[in-house]
């Protein structure tokens, strides 16, 4: 019994306890070759074996982590795709890719941690291939007797024979030496695609699965996609806002004189309103409501009368020079520079002058007292202080008030061209603001109309009635009644006597011109709504009773006011010839009776030159009377696309000068447009 003993105690425990549980792990026998010693050729066949088949367990061991990476990068990857349809993930194909490139390197990482040793490969081995527990008992126990690792002696035929010389020691290296024989030549037998590669069902379902998922999510239109690409393009529109803020800024810097003056402090608010665009370019209404405020601060430093100053400022600069220096063609831009050294050099030769020079001096000065006090109170009390002090003979009296009068003028000058710039800067701002709001559309045009409807109403009908025809000459007319039936006529010309009564409902609009005179009466209520704008003078007459009523959708878009859109304003039966609206289509030809506008430039001036002065309207007189005889060219009837230029110019340089609302702008431009001779 002791022998026995003796001989189980060769083999180690396969298993031992892991530290901190009562669970016991197993025992992983170690490679040979860290002994140190020459290996037994049986044990060196081992090893060699067991190298093939650790190789293959490696690889089985990596094909198994890379599906469960696998099905962890597929679930990522479908999880990631669901938040980009409820979120606007801009970053969300960096983050796809990054999921991929970090399950690629944490599958290698655990490939490398993977490879297993030679006493797992042999534990395999030995569980798998039906081998019992050869392979690894072999590598035990050349591990727990390395004196018997080595090679065997030539006498050593593995015979163990116990009788009076048996010694134990020798007995137990006989027995290892002969169970490691026996490991070799089972090892051998072991199929050498023991370990081949094996497919992990359920993470190979769940990659599958995932997979599947995200394809479709992948493919199928995102919505969020629009968003992503609104905040893109609200991010580039305000930076390239704030550019155009910094450019505004940097112009106004140089225009301004001092640190008081109102465009260098302008000037200061808008570079911080810049950085604040480049700090927060997606905050779309934070940048709206900044601009807004802004642009209404600049607003209410704005004078509405501005231009009407410059102008008056203009005149009365070019009247003051050509009244101080005598020449009829002196400063014709009205430059109030000029005036004021034309004003200087008149006050030092007042003492030159004759008292009937300087009483002709202050009578054309006095003449102009009425606009300097329009154009400037200060320009108005020096002109009155120079016309009296020329009256009472103080000719040093005169001559300060006069040099008083220049500067006054070119004071007011500078207010003028402050307000200007300061009007280009809100003007700046106010087309900054629309274009970053129309960013926030996706890029889409608003729309500028608004959707109404368009009526389609019954017809009425009744009796046609009797009466005389209207005669062609204003002076003549007919009279007649009758009721019956009969249907308008879109003729906005006609002249005759009738009543009728009617009722209906409809909408429309149009356009039309027509003449002609009339009488009527009747009654009748009808309704209306819609948009468009029209014009046309005249009278008619018509006759009928009826009833109708429309309904109907269509949809349209005008600026500001009323109108309607329908194609013309409704159908009548009337005497006359019919008729519909003017011009629909300008043809690609204008006429001679068209194709020329009345444009006097030689007698008024241009627009935009110093002497063209905007009026204000007013009542007057008329004249009516008839002449006979030819008529002579007085060559103020030029082609129209010789002028439009000048007149399309005009408006855009007022626009610019002027802080008018973003709907007139466009309105202004779009009538421009649509006049254009190249279109």
């Amino acid at each position: 019994m002791t022998r026995q003993a003796r001989l189980r105690s060769l083999i180690p425990s396969r298993r031992r306890p892991s530290s901190g549980s009562g669970e016991a792990a197993p025992f992983v026998p170690v490679d040979p070759a860290r002994l140190g010693v020459t290996l037994d050729p049986a044990l060196v066949e081992i090893r060699a074996d067991l190298a093939a088949h650790r190789r293959r367990l490696w690889m089985r061991r990596a094909v198994r982590r890379a599906w469960n990476m696998a099905a962890v990068v597929a679930v990522a990857e479908l999880l990631l795709a669901i938040a980009q349809r409820l979120l606007p993930l801009e970053g969300a194909p960096l983050v796809a890719a990054a999921i991929a490139v970090l399950g690629l390197l944490v599958l290698l990482a655990l490939v490398i941690r993977s490879r297993p040793t030679l006493g797992e490969t042999a534990l395999a081995v030995d569980a798998e291939g039906g081998v019992g527990d050869t392979v690894a008992s072999a590598l035990a126990f050349a591990d727990a007797h390395p004196s018997a690792a080595g090679p065997a002696d030539a006498a050593d035929d593995g015979l163990i024979a116990v009788d009076t010389s048996f010694d134990v020691a020798e007995a137990e290296a006989r027995f290892i030496r002969r169970q490691r024989r026996d490991a070799a030549a089972r090892l051998r037998s072991v199929d050498p695609g023991l370990f081949g590669p094996r497919l992990a069902r359920r993470p190979a379902l769940v990659a599958l699965v995932a997979t599947a998922l995200v394809v479709p999510a992948i493919l199928l239109p995102n919505p969020m996609d629009l968003v992503i690409a609104r905040n893109q393009q609200v991010r580039a529109e305000a930076e390239r806002q704030a550019e155009k803020i910094d450019k505004i800024a940097k112009d106004l810097e140089a225009k301004g004189g001092s640190a008081q003056d109102p465009r260098t402090q302008l000037s200061e608010e808008l570079r911080k309103l810049a950085e604040k665009l480049r700090a927060n370019p997606g905050e779309l209404d934070m940048n709206l409501a900044q601009l807004g405020a802004v642009e209404e601060q600049v607003r209410a430093q704005l004078d509405p009368a501005n231009e009407q100053k410059a102008a008056s400022l203009a005149s009365l600069s070019r009247s003051l020079s050509r009244a101080a220096t005598g020449d009829p063609k002196a400063n014709p831009g009205g430059d109030p520079k000029v005036t004021k050294e034309d004003l200087s050099k008149t006050g030092d030769k007042l003492d030159q002058m004759t008292q009937a020079e300087r009483e002709q001096l202050a009578k054309e000065l006095a003449a102009l007292q009425g606009q300097a006090s329009q154009a400037d109170g200060a320009a108005g009390q020096a002109l009155q202080d120079a016309v009296q002090s020329l009256a009472q003979g103080d000719t040093e009296g005169a001559k300060a008030a006069l040099d008083r009068l220049g500067e006054a003028l070119d004071a007011a000058s500078q207010r003028v061209d402050t307000n200007r710039d300061l009007a280009t800067a809100a003007s700046g701002l106010q087309d900054a603001r629309r274009e970053l709001a129309n960013a926030g559309q996706q890029g889409q045009a608003g729309q500028q109309g608004q959707t109404g409807q368009q009526g389609q109403g019954q017809q009425g009908q009744g009796q046609q009635g009797q009466g005389a025809n209207g005669s062609p000459n204003p002076s003549a007319s007919g009279d007649g009644q009758g009721q019956g039936q009969g249907q308008g006529s879109p003729n906005p010309s006609a002249s005759g006597n009738g009543q009728g009564q009617g009722q209906g409902q409809g909408q429309g609009q149009g356009q039309g011109q027509g003449q002609g005179q009339g009488q009527g009466q009747g009654q009748g209520q009808g309704q209306g709504q819609g948009q468009g704008q029209g014009q046309g003078q005249g009278q008619g007459q018509g006759q009928g009773q009826g009833q109708g009523q429309g309904q109907g959708q269509g949809q349209g878009g005008s600026l500001g006011g009323g109108g309607s859109n329908a194609s013309h304003l409704g159908t009548g039966m009337s005497n006359g010839t019919p008729g519909g609206p003017v011009n629909p289509n300008r043809p690609s030809t204008l006429g001679g009776d068209i194709g020329q506008v009345f444009a006097p430039f030689d007698r008024l001036g241009k627009p935009g030159d110093p002497s063209y002065i905007a009026g204000t309207g007013g009542d007057g007189q008329t004249q009516q009377g008839n002449t006979q005889g030819q008529g002579s060219n007085n060559g103020s009837y030029v082609p129209y696309q010789s002028v439009y230029g000048d007149f399309y110019q005009y408006a855009l340089t007022t626009l610019d000068r002027s802080y008018v609302p973003i709907s007139v702008k466009d309105y202004v431009r779009d009538y421009f447009s649509s006049l254009n001779p190249t279109r």
